[in-house]
């Protein structure tokens, strides 16, 4: 996607979701695995229960208990996962990272064939709309604020613009952009159309993933799905999510359970990276704190790529070293 600063609002109409400029052509007529469309329409019961069965020493009330939890600032989600194999045989599932920002509707098929929007409808019915319904907001209208994805991005806007019957504005908030089209006022987000007139917005999706506590305040009064502290919190910041990890994994040890991740060592200087790449065994993944989709993170398997990366220019003092896996 180009970046291209300052450009006004565009306004996204109901009626206008188009499959081929929301989904990649491979993936508009392949179908999701057989497992994965079973796994994807099962309900939690069933889930809890076959987990328990497998590992009967769990108690599935709690287990429901926790997948039932509600986050209070973070709303939606997405993780990576690596299906990993130890040095004994044993195979695991651990996480490497949360996003606050997730994506990848435009690579899933859809699960239920008759319904063309797939996952982008799915969020929205079943998570945003019911969400801002439960709010107060202030006067305005709808937005989703982007600084990449386009792709996905529009789609979004197409089917909230779909549900609601409301023209969407889609915005960039690039980070950078030194006459952006996005401002907050007293705590309410406004963007500018072509007209350069700027319109309030009560409710905003935003898909803004570059440093975005540079443009976008903590609290406002325009309801932004996800708020800033999710980022803050662990969903841009990797350090934050480590100690998080291991509190949670502290907390839900007593059941039985446990969030697997690659061994991290956090809060490491720069000069301090060689020693703890050499404790790894010269295999490991060097990240800073608080980039994402594949950027700011350094995998690290000889000395040549240790020298380039100690050479580099960084914008972080500290760093997370985790093990290599896989």
């Amino acid at each position: 996607m180009k970046i291209r600063f300052s450009e006004p609002a565009e306004i996204i109409q109901p009626d206008s979701f188009e499959v081929e400029r929301h989904f990649y052509e491979k993936v508009i007529n392949a179908h999701a695995h057989t497992l994965v469309s079973f796994f994807m329409n099962m309900d939690k019961e069933r889930i809890v229960e076959r987990y328990c069965h497998l590992n009967p020493l769990i108690n599935p009330e709690y287990l429901i208990s926790l997948i039932e939890y509600k986050p209070r600032y973070i709303y939606w989600t997405g993780t990576d996962l690596f299906h990993v194999t130890t040095a004994e045989g044993n195979k695991k599932m651990i996480v490497i990272e949360t996003n606050s920002s997730p994506s990848g509707q435009k690579s899933m098929p859809v699960i239920d064939e008759h319904q063309e929007m797939g996952g982008y409808r799915r969020l929205l019915e079943e998570s945003f709309l019911p969400l801002i319904n439960s709010k107060r907001l202030p006067k305005g209208r709808l937005a989703v604020i982007y600084d990449k994805n386009y792709m996905e991005v529009s789609g979004y806007a197409a089917v909230l613009a779909e549900l609601t019957g409301e023209e969407v504005y889609l915005v960039s908030s690039f980070l950078g952009d030194e006459d952006p089209s996005l401002r907050f006022v007293n705590g309410v987000m406004e963007l500018r159309d072509s007209n350069k007139n700027w319109i309030p917005i009560r409710v905003a999706f935003r898909y803004v993933t570059q440093k975005p506590w540079t443009r976008i305040p903590v609290n406002t009064k325009t309801f932004i799905y996800n708020p800033l502290i999710a980022c803050l919190a662990g969903g841009r910041n990797k350090l934050i999510a480590a100690k998080a990890y291991d509190m949670f994994n502290a907390e839900i040890g007593a059941a039985g359970l446990k969030i697997f991740t690659p061994e991290t060592i956090v809060n490491v200087n720069l000069k301090e990276i060689p020693l703890w790449v050499n404790r790894f065994g010269n295999h490991a993944v060097v990240k800073n704190p608080y980039s994402n989709a594949g950027q700011g993170v350094y995998t690290i398997i000889n000395e040549k790529e240790l020298k380039d990366f100690m050479e580099q220019e960084h914008h972080y003092k500290n760093f997370i070293v985790q093990s290599l896996v896989g």
